[in-house]
């Protein structure tokens, strides 16, 4: 395909050419305009230089595309701690923001799609080169997925990062199904049983947009449960609160109160595919004989099915409760290549 590589600074700048791919191309909630927008306007992670790469073919139709952002110091998994660690402290050219757990090429489908994914990473690499960047590549990519023979033909270096996991909802026709076939009897037992000593404790579910959600409660409860890992600062006061307001109707609440405490709260993020668990803060104080963090879960998975979309998303880490309640793991990889040092 003849084509041509345009780059844009800010999303704003990127006509409506970059939603039609995004919608072609499948692509998760993290690559939507409203999450690119939220995050240049309030970074959840800092940022050095952002660019939004577009090919596109002669008659200005995108066919591939790619969100780049060059960080420095910013490794909250240690995966160039780990796997570059001549790189730490100097500037790094990555898609996508750690904060995103489904990086993909967006590729719209056709008979020009591999060419253009293949040039998309050869711009990755020369962008990385003009801004002076240690590293390039991408991170939290499905190593089962099509990036991998891809990246690794571009001579990009692999490495096993961590695990997503996920569930395909046709495989069932409802929670209800879910719970009776999908889950060992220890694990549908518990489940049905903290829903019960839920509900005989007065606890109520709120579920609606997350702009009407008591976001401070949310930030409050999350860095308390994110502390327990080390990782409060994944969800910075003020900031993060900002940030779920800009996502705009994408993103949607399901909170948890017995009379007026919260005792959970979860954020979901929807594209026309998947909806994604993307984040949750609970308390186990004064809930005696239930888990609010499994009621929110049921309480989450009855939205994916009545949401009518096909995948629902749940991120990375907890593997033990993840395997017990029946959801699919999918190895996500790291893929970086050297470009030069900094200046």
């Amino acid at each position: 395909m003849d084509c041509t590589v345009r780059v844009h600074t800010t999303i704003d700048d990127v006509d409506g050419r970059w939603d039609d791919l995004m919608r072609a191309a499948r692509a998760p909630v993290f690559y939507r305009r409203p999450f690119l927008r939220a995050f240049e306007k309030y970074p959840l992670h800092p940022v050095l230089r952002t660019a939004y790469l577009l090919v596109e073919d002669r008659s200005g139709r995108a066919h591939a595309a790619l969100p780049l952002y060059l960080q420095r110091d910013v490794d909250p998994m240690r995966v160039i701690a780990d796997h570059h660690p001549d790189a730490v402290g100097r500037t790094v050219l990555l898609s996508h923001v750690w904060h995103c757990y489904d990086t993909v090429l967006p590729v719209r489908p056709g008979p020009d799609g591999a060419s253009a994914a293949r040039r998309a990473v050869t711009a990755l690499r020369d962008i990385a080169s003009q801004w002076d960047a240690r590293l390039c590549g991408m991170v939290n990519v499905d190593a089962a997925g099509p990036l991998d023979a891809l990246l690794t033909d571009a001579g990009f270096t692999g490495a096993d990062i961590d695990v997503g996991w996920g569930l395909t909802l046709d495989r069932y026709s409802g929670f209800d199904d879910y719970l009776a076939n999908a889950l060992r009897s220890k694990a549908r037992y518990n489940l049905r049983h903290d829903l019960r000593e839920a509900e005989r404790a007065g606890v109520t579910v709120r579920t609606g947009d997350a702009r009407s959600a008591d976001l401070d409660e949310f930030v409050r409860l999350a860095r308390a449960t994110a502390a327990k890992f080390g990782n409060s600062d994944y969800y910075r006061p003020g900031l993060f609160q900002d940030f779920v307001l800009a996502l705009g109707d994408c993103a949607q609440a399901v909170e948890l109160r017995v009379e007026d405490r919260m005792i959970a709260s979860a954020l979901t993020l929807a594209d026309d595919a998947r909806l994604h668990y993307w984040a949750v803060g609970y308390t186990q104080k004064d809930t005696p004989g239930y888990s609010p963090f499994y009621v929110a879960y049921a309480h989450v998975m009855r939205e994916a099915w009545a949401s009518g979309r096909d995948w629902v998303e749940l991120g990375r880490r907890n593997p033990t409760f993840k395997r017990r309640y029946g959801l699919q793991p999918r190895v996500l990889r790291a893929y970086l290549a050297d470009v030069a040092p900094d200046v």
